[in-house]
Order: structure tokens, then C-alpha cells, then sequence
């Protein structure tokens, strides 16, 4: 019977822990956050140099990292 018991015990143990895991990392810095020197976190949680370029997903370079962590895209404003 205690068998059992044991049994029953660690398996809703192990079905808690996959369920309802529990995590002491903090979450991703905010996009412009310092991580360096003349380094920030990029809007992919990245710390990238600033001014380093930024790519579309097949690799074409489309601008460069501005201090606040994100593309700046030449000839926009935005």
C-alpha cells in the first residue's frame, strides 16, 4: 500500500512540475537596454553593437542598430 501511495504521490508530483513549471530567470531586457559597451538589446533580445547591421529573414541588409535597439532604415524618419 505505501508502494502505491509513493507511486500515485510522484507521478502528480511529475504532472505538476510539466504542467506548471517553475522558472527563477528573469524575462528579456526591453529593446535599448545597455549590455556593453556600445551595445544594446535588439527587438530580438539580442545584445548587438550599435550601429551593426540589421537584416531581413534571406539576409538582405535593409539599415543599422540605433542606440534604442532597433533598425534604422535609411531615408525614413521613423
Amino acid at each position: 500500500m505505501l508502494r502505491i501511495s509513493l507511486l500515485v504521490a510522484t507521478g502528480a508530483a511529475g504532472i505538476g512540475a510539466v504542467l506548471f513549471p517553475v522558472s527563477a530567470q528573469a524575462g528579456p531586457d526591453d529593446p535599448g537596454t545597455p549590455c556593453g559597451d556600445q551595445m544594446v538589446v535588439n527587438t530580438h533580445q539580442e545584445c548587438v553593437q550599435i550601429g551593426s547591421f540589421c537584416t531581413l529573414s534571406d539576409g538582405m541588409i535593409i539599415g543599422n542598430i540605433g542606440p534604442d535597439g532597433r533598425c534604422v532604415i535609411p531615408g525614413t524618419n521613423i
